[in-house]
């Protein structure tokens, strides 16, 4: 008899959070086939384990991401479905600003959206159609700035001054505070680069990042 249960692998770091997401799976027609915390137990998988969707955290605490892991296991199975659960507005904020290439037949989805367990198995079922899937990736006010001000605001955050941004991106000094500028325009904050106001921006990336 053929089983129609679709067979999930779960990746997160968060052991409390994993594991309520698996209970909560396993109550429906669903099989967690494996349930791991790190990126290195999600790969040694591969070739080990089928599955039909991936779900994946984008922060794993590793030097590879949850991006990384799932296109490494979508090349080894192309028909594979992944689901990105994460604490991340915008999957620039684990690039460093840059756009990163996901998975085909991805849906994103943060942590915070999520306030019953249907809106997750309508994501999984959404990437096992033979459909595009509605990718909403970017949410909250990060979502209007371009891929050259996120990188800007995020060597910000890491504490780079504007003379270091502007040899990072080759660019001169005046322009990186122009840039700033405009930034702060777009997420509605005082375009006046004082330290108060540098402090205000990191805040932005941190709390992006569900900081």
């Amino acid at each position: 008899m053929h089983d129609s249960r679709t067979r999930i692998g779960l990746v997160e770091d968060n052991s409390l959070l994993r594991l309520a997401v698996a209970s909560s799976l396993e109550k429906e027609a669903v099989d967690v086939v494996f349930s791991v915390g790190t990126a290195l137990g999600a790969l040694e998988l591969i070739g080990k384990s089928s599955i039909d969707v991936l779900i994946v955290d984008l922060h794993l605490g590793e030097t590879i991401n949850g991006i990384d892991v799932s296109l490494l296991w979508q090349k080894a199975q192309p028909n594979l479905g992944v689901v990105y659960l994460t604490s991340y507005e915008d999957p620039r904020l684990i690039n460093g600003g840059k756009s990163p290439v996901l998975a085909e037949k991805s849906v994103y989805l943060t942590k915070t959206s999520i306030t019953d367990i249907d809106q997750l198995l309508s994501a999984i079922t959404s990437t096992m159609g033979e459909g595009t899937v509605d990718e909403r990736v970017r949410t909250g006010p990060l979502a209007g700035l371009t891929d050259v001000q996120m990188e800007t605001l995020s060597l910000l955050a890491l504490g780079h001054s504007n003379n270091e941004i502007a040899k990072i991106r080759g660019i001169n000094e005046d322009s990186v505070a122009m840039s700033l500028n405009r930034i702060s325009k777009v997420l509605g904050l005082p375009a006046q680069m004082n330290r108060n106001q540098r402090v205000h921006l990191a805040r932005v990336i941190l709390k992006g990042q569900g900081q």
